[in-house]
């Protein structure tokens, strides 16, 4: 029986707002997170946030996951994954940071995006001999691959008038849905470490500056536009248990920027030299795109966190305010205190 007029309209409509709906999360993901991924907790992903990063933290080795979902309530979702691990070698007074991460990234119905894997390198330099700051020189060489899959995707041949038939032929070519291409980053970060309550962590990376080609076409290819991306966070004491941690992220690339802003308070619970005990209360804001409510605990040497966006864009009305859940978890490792003060502000990693 051929479908009747009001329910034609009525698929109509459902499919024009599912198309309204795809085409303002699209908007919105390329005016937030300037065309690559991007995580709230972004302090958190040290080593995608800055190959200089590699190696800069108050231990022997580092090892951190980050996990964001994303629209789950538009679409499939987004979903993007990233494992990271570093550590660092002495040599003479200076360091050698090395490190590697991995990541994961889908999106929506036709899982769009891929995977990437990518070392990171960094030389870090003391800037004098009695000093509590330090430059760090890093590179990451990657390689990545884009991808689709059709399989749960539909079209209008495949429509026969009565509703969908997944039997009939599309009619599109999809005759290359996976790119395979090389990824270059670049950055330098300077780590000012007095102790554990009072440090300064700034820098700059241009990633992607090779400008890979992952388009799927093979005439006119498209390059991936360079990005350049800047941090700074900084922790200092307020009182004998509780510090605040401001942090900020500013993107930019092609014609997209993206500007995180934020602060953390920590309350201590103790610490044992090797180990902290504390909790964490956080708010961020995404101009123009998310609020992001935040915690995080210290425990021993694992530092977990929670943060959830509530979205604050036009893309609101398509999701009624829920954004992004996101969990991040570090474990670092330290069998001795890494900074030893030969004087009051002399820190030594060793």
């Amino acid at each position: 029986m051929k479908i009747s007029v009001s329910k034609y309209k009525k698929l109509e409509f459902q499919l024009k707002r599912h198309l309204l709906a795809f085409l303002s999360l699209i908007f919105c993901v390329f005016s937030s997170n300037a065309q690559d991924i991007h995580y709230s907790q972004f302090n958190s992903a040290a080593l995608f946030q800055n190959p200089g990063n590699t190696g800069l933290f108050d231990g022997e080795y580092r090892i951190s996951g980050n996990f964001r979902n994303q629209y789950k309530v538009l679409t499939v979702g987004y979903n993007s994954t990233t494992i990271a691990a570093d550590t660092k070698y002495k040599i003479k007074n200076n360091f050698i940071g090395i490190g590697a991460f991995i990541q994961n990234d889908k999106a929506g119905t036709s899982r769009y995006g891929g995977n990437r894997l990518n070392l990171s390198l960094s030389y870090i330099k003391k800037v004098s001999k009695d000093s509590a700051h330090f430059i760090a020189l890093g590179f990451q060489p990657g390689i990545a691959n884009r991808g689709i899959s059709t399989s749960a995707l539909t079209f209008d041949n495949q429509y026969d008038g009565d509703g969908y038939n997944g039997a009939l032929s599309s009619n599109e070519d999809f005759a290359n849905t996976n790119v395979i291409f090389a990824d270059f980053n670049v950055g330098v970060s300077w780590y000012v470490f007095r102790n554990k309550r009072n440090t300064m962590l700034t820098g700059i990376s241009y990633q992607h500056f090779n400008r890979p080609k992952r388009s799927f076409y093979t005439e006119n290819p498209v390059a991936v536009s360079p990005k350049l991306n800047a941090h700074f966070s900084l922790i200092k004491p307020v009182s004998t248990f509780v510090d605040i941690i401001p942090e900020l992220q500013f993107s930019h690339q092609n014609k997209y920027n993206a500007f995180n802003i934020g602060s953390w308070v920590k309350y201590w619970l103790g610490s044992t030299g090797t180990s902290d005990y504390a909790v964490y209360g956080g708010l961020f804001y995404r101009l123009g795109d998310a609020a992001v409510l935040a915690a995080a605990i210290d425990y021993q040497n694992f530092r977990v966190g929670l943060s959830y966006d509530i979205t604050v864009s036009k893309l609101k009305a398509a999701n009624n305010l829920r954004g992004g859940a996101e969990v991040s978890i570090i474990y670092i490792f330290r069998k001795i205190p890494i900074f030893q003060l030969k004087s009051k502000n002399c820190p030594v990693w060793m």
